[in-house]
């Protein structure tokens, strides 16, 4: 399908294939580094807590970078700063992949941190930029290319391995090199051009009320909570299978079964609207549950159908919550969800470091128990907003 953006024509197919090319290859990137984060540790001598904190390293750019770039990108446009960001991201994976020291690597997770949140929070504004009616669908599409992207590296790379005896590395380096031709690929394409402002008085001053705040401040705490379950449950769920169930081998599995749930449940929720309400009590609640069973329960193959469900249950939480804070003031959406990034970079700063510290100090049960406790904190969270939505 071709639209025309003046005197530009936009090959929407084309566009989006990109889009979730780039975004396959971060999710590939993603599910492969929770596989050998265990192996990048041991290589680089650190125990569970410096796994943390390496783990942490490349959020921290995540915290400010989308919200910043976000205002250049408005201001330049954001094809130049989405390929740019491409080659930060290539380079960050290369530079981790290449590393022989502790600091080489950090500087490169510190890159890819940057890369990826630009890329992602740019990629889906582009997506809206395409068609306002079919933008949320477009970025459902991309969103589960990211998931399938992580259920298969981990298979790949642990077959790669096992099999052909290569190292953690391998996954860095094939990274790199996808977002190096992207990086090309996206130069040379067409975006749309961006849209003029509708109304004058749209750009004014507009007072946000007491319970707006309220209900943007649940929100925004959730979204910590949640992408601080993700990258909790992400990187120490194959610390769990070898440590605690001693089946280090069925680590690949659970990392893979966790992102087909989630990939499953974005596939099913972008074929038909829902509450949005009702749904994120659901799935946090859901979600506590399900991390009870894998702190109390050890029989290997039923903690891999937990993993499972638990990625089904995460699987809509993410965009909702988004949706949701961008719906409470629609006049300053742009700010709500630049507010929500620094959210989510928040919450894989916080939530890695606290989990590699509580399975040092006490033993990974305790590291998940915390995560149960989260998903319960998340769901009286988006209980709280949906009171004072109707209040």
């Amino acid at each position: 399908m071709v639209k025309n953006r003046g005197e530009t024509k936009v090959h929407i197919g084309w566009l989006v294939g990109l889009a979730s090319a780039l975004l396959f290859f971060y999710g590939f990137m993603l599910g492969g580094q929770q596989l050998v984060m265990i192996d990048i540790a041991e290589e680089y001598h650190v125990n569970t807590q410096g796994m943390g904190l390496l783990v942490s390293a490349q959020h921290v750019a995540a915290v400010l970078m989308p919200l910043c770039m976000g205002v250049v990108a408005d201001r330049i446009g954001k094809k130049k700063v989405l390929v740019a960001f491409t080659l930060v991201f290539g380079m960050g994976c290369a530079l981790s992949g290449l590393s022989n020291s502790i600091l080489m690597y950090l500087f490169g997770a510190c890159l890819i941190g940057s890369g990826y949140s630009v890329c992602e929070s740019l990629s889906s504004a582009v997506m809206t930029d395409l068609d306002p009616e079919q933008g949320m669908r477009y970025i459902n599409i991309t969103q589960l290319l990211l998931s399938i992207g992580a259920i298969l590296s981990p298979v790949i790379l642990r077959f790669c391995m096992s099999r052909l005896h290569a190292r953690w590395r391998l996954g860095f380096m094939i990274c790199s090199f996808a977002f190096l031709i992207l990086a090309v690929f996206l130069g040379k394409a067409c975006f749309p051009q961006k849209r003029e402002k509708v109304e004058a008085a749209s750009e004014k001053a507009i007072a946000i009320s007491g319970a707006q705040m309220g209900m943007i401040l649940c929100f925004f705490l959730s979204i910590i909570l949640y992408v601080g379950l993700e990258n909790g449950f992400g990187y120490f769920v194959n610390p769990l299978f070898s440590i605690q169930l001693e089946r280090e081998e069925l680590g690949a599995m659970a990392i893979s079964g966790y992102w087909a749930g989630m990939s499953a449940s974005r596939f099913l929720c972008g074929l038909r609207n829902y509450h949005p309400g009702r749904m994120l009590l659901t799935c946090f609640s859901l979600s506590g549950v399900l991390f009870l069973f894998l702190v109390f329960m050890k029989v290997p193959w039923f903690s891999i159908a937990v993993c499972f469900f638990l990625g089904f249950a995460f699987g809509p939480i993410w965009s909702t919550l988004v949706a949701s804070a961008a719906e409470v003031c629609p006049e300053k959406s742009a700010g709500v969800i630049g507010l929500m990034s620094t959210g989510c970079g928040l919450g894989g700063i916080l939530y890695p470091t606290l989990m590699g510290f509580l399975s040092e100090k006490y033993n990974l049960q305790t590291a998940f128990f915390c995560l149960a406790v989260t998903s319960f904190a998340g769901f009286l969270l988006c209980l709280a907003a949906a009171v004072k939505k109707k209040k």
